[in-house]
């Protein structure tokens, strides 16, 4: 029996790569990457597919998968929320995610969301006010409202 090849190996993007990569190109360029990937991709607004959330309740909290795909690419997000998580020194919210070629549905990768998620929220934030905010302005605020 032959190994793997090596594109058999489904890559693992956890916490820790996600800060080495940040620190290695610096908050700020890794930001407008962010900003300009998320322009680019709502650019493209028409072609995703915009499955709605798919959401299981629980006492405990809610689990909610967030599938879409471009045609090209496949990818959900899973993401839950669960106030009580603290009793127990875990996190309320924590998310993972799945990038597939549609072709072969094959992970590539399997990431860590939690984090992500905030990088993606704020250079979401900053290419919307890029955008939409008057050219005169001099002073911008921005008031984020947390689920719990």
């Amino acid at each position: 029996m032959s190994a793997p090849s090596d594109r058999a190996l489904v890559p693992f993007v956890s916490v820790e790569n996600m800060r080495a990569l940040v620190h290695k190109h610096g908050l700020r360029d890794c930001l407008a990457g962010l900003a300009n990937m998320i322009e680019a991709d709502f650019k493209r607004w028409p072609v995703f597919d915009k499955t709605p959330r798919v959401a299981s309740h629980s006492k405990a909290g809610v689990i909610e998968l967030m599938p879409t795909s471009d045609g090209v690419d496949h990818t959900f997000k899973s993401a839950n929320g669960h106030r009580s998580n603290t009793k127990v020194g875990l996190q309320t919210l924590t998310a993972v995610g799945v990038l597939a070629s549609v072709d072969t549905v094959y992970p590539q990768p399997f990431s860590e969301m939690t984090l992500l998620t905030a990088l993606r929220t704020v250079a979401t934030s900053a290419m919307v006010t890029r955008i939409l905010a008057p050219k005169s302005a001099k002073t911008a605020a921005s008031i984020g409202n947390g689920i719990f």
